[in-house]
């Protein structure tokens, strides 16, 4: 019998590679890690081969996990217009993308947040690419996109929610004098660019060790030493990773919370106002999804 890949466990993929690891992505699905974890194993056996790859409390996606997860995205875009499309209970629902390069700082929060101010409403969380989850909020397919932006007009953050350069917690730090190696999203990408110009002034410049489709893959191989990762962080580093000693000060980053004229006003405050609450009122910006640049 032909393999069949449901949309429940595609999405529990999805979920996974947006969010760095099964316990962020049962939060931002409301499941538990168990289900989670079965999802992952069901998509295994449907496809014959191994999907993900387990480092302690890390998950990293295996090349046949990209290659499926390329194919998740597309299916769960594409259903979800659908739904939005036909199914008149969708009025009851919220659907929040988020860019998958913040997600892990900004789900958590949101959740319960969110929950509670839409009482009888469900809210769904939709974790993609930054450049995917504005094309979702254009076509209807989700309702608010929460996006990442470089905001070198800002001050730079020590504390609290910043950028930040991270390195493997169980190897050498790298000699400052050689070519850095810097694990990169595949453009495009808001961080790319920044990433490469933190370090083209300095002696031995940059290199590009890895590039990545997803932020459980990138953490993956920076935590295997393989290169640093510049990664929005809140309270701390994630597990199995530290900061780069004597890394350059990365910009300000901002998020911003992209609408359009289908876009309830009353969903839109509120998730610009539940972000800024945790994050602060000048980190947070709400425009119209044609005002925000697309990332390069």
């Amino acid at each position: 019998m032909a393999a069949t890949f449901d949309i429940t466990p595609l999405r529990s993929l999805c979920a996974v590679a947006g969010t760095g690891g099964v316990h962020r992505a049962a939060q931002s699905l409301a499941l538990t890690q168990s289900a989670v974890s079965q999802h992952l194993r069901r998509l295994e056996r449907e496809a014959g081969t191994r999907l993900v790859t387990r480092n302690g409390r890390g998950i990293a996606l295996t090349p046949d996990g990209e290659a499926l997860l390329s194919h998740a995205r597309a299916i769960l875009a594409a259903h979800d217009a659908a739904v939005a499309r036909f199914d008149t209970a969708q009025r009851d629902t919220v659907v929040i993308g988020a860019a998958q390069n913040s997600a892990a700082v900004i789900l958590p929060m949101m959740m319960t947040s969110l929950r509670q101010r839409f009482p009888g409403t469900e809210v769904r969380f939709h974790l993609d690419r930054n450049a995917t989850v504005r094309s979702l909020l254009d076509s209807g397919g989700i309702d608010v996109a929460v996006t990442t932006r470089v905001a070198p007009e800002l001050a730079a953050r020590t504390a609290g929610f910043r950028l930040r350069w991270l390195w493997s917690a169980n190897h050498p730090q790298p000699d400052p004098a050689e070519a850095m190696p810097i694990v990169a999203f595949s453009p495009p990408c808001t961080l790319r660019q920044p990433s490469f110009d933190a370090f083209s002034g300095s002696p031995g410049g940059w290199r590009v060790a890895a590039e990545v489709n997803d932020l459980a893959t990138g953490l993956e191989a920076a935590r295997a030493g393989v290169g640093a990762m510049l990664v929005p962080v809140l309270d701390r580093a994630p597990d199995g990773l530290v900061g780069l000693a004597a890394s350059p000060v990365p910009p300000a980053v901002q998020l911003g919370v992209a609408y359009t004229d289908r876009t309830a006003a009353g969903v839109r405050e509120a998730v610009t106002q539940v972000l800024g609450e945790y994050l602060g009122a000048d980190r947070v910006e709400m425009l119209h999804n044609h005002s925000f640049p697309m990332p390069a």
